[in-house]
């Protein structure tokens, strides 16, 4: 039986990034990556786009995610949620040789 969890009362941040990877990469495997590597502020991940052509470079796509984050005590700060993006940007580049697509 799944466990209850707490809802907060405070306001969620949503953050959309892409990223480029290599045609080979599957998203799942991002998303899963992510989830782990996101800490406990982050509580939504959406892919909402995969595209493939102009601006993307042959044998690569560009995955579209939305990261959801809030705190069940407060209130995140701005700095706080970019610290946390860039956390998740930062993972992604490192594990799947990804980069941030501009």
């Amino acid at each position: 039986m799944p466990q209850a969890v707490e809802v907060s009362k405070f306001t969620s941040n949503r953050r959309d990034i892409a990223m480029i990877v290599k045609d080979d990469v599957n998203a799942g495997d991002v998303l899963n990556f992510i989830k782990k590597v996101g800490g406990n502020q982050l509580v939504g991940i959406n892919l909402f786009d995969v595209y493939q052509g102009t601006g993307v470079a042959e044998g690569h796509k560009s995955l579209a995610i939305s990261l959801t984050l809030q705190d069940i005590s407060r209130t995140l700060e701005e700095k706080e949620i970019s610290e946390a993006v860039n956390n998740v940007v930062e993972a992604i580049s490192s594990e799947f040789n990804a980069s941030l697509r501009d």
